[in-house]
């Protein structure tokens, strides 16, 4: 598997920092970090990423938004949408906005991994 370039978009400073030092055990990289909407709005289209780690709460707007905006600009970059919620009808309208893998806060590393692996996989 390719080494992919990985951006993070995650408001708790805490769970970025982990999320960083998990993806950096890996062969792959992180192409840059987000706090907020606004942020990720600005930095993600210079990241050159191949996957897009989305929390989907925000301070500002919501994960979702983050999604379909990007989503206009950018078809290929896969995408894992971080959450703890747990609901169907959430889930149906993340996949069908472009979600490509859902993962359900609390994660372990190796959870991370799989998820950021079984991605990449779809990527190549």
């Amino acid at each position: 598997m390719a080494r992919k370039k990985i951006f993070i978009v995650e408001d708790n400073d805490l769970t970025r920092f982990t999320i960083r030092s998990v993806i950096e055990t890996t062969e792959h990289s992180v192409s840059g970090e987000a706090g907020s909407f606004k942020e990720a709005i600005e930095k993600l289209p210079e990241s050159a990423a191949d996957i897009l780690l989305l929390d989907i709460i925000l301070p500002d707007k919501s994960g979702l938004e983050v999604l379909k905006a990007f989503r206009q600009t950018n078809k290929t970059t896969k995408i894992i949408v971080i959450t703890a919620l747990g609901q169907k009808k959430l889930d149906e309208e993340l996949f069908n906005a472009g979600t490509d893998y859902i993962l359900r806060k609390p994660f372990s590393a190796h959870g991370l991994k799989r998820a950021i692996n079984k991605t990449a996989e779809k990527h190549e």
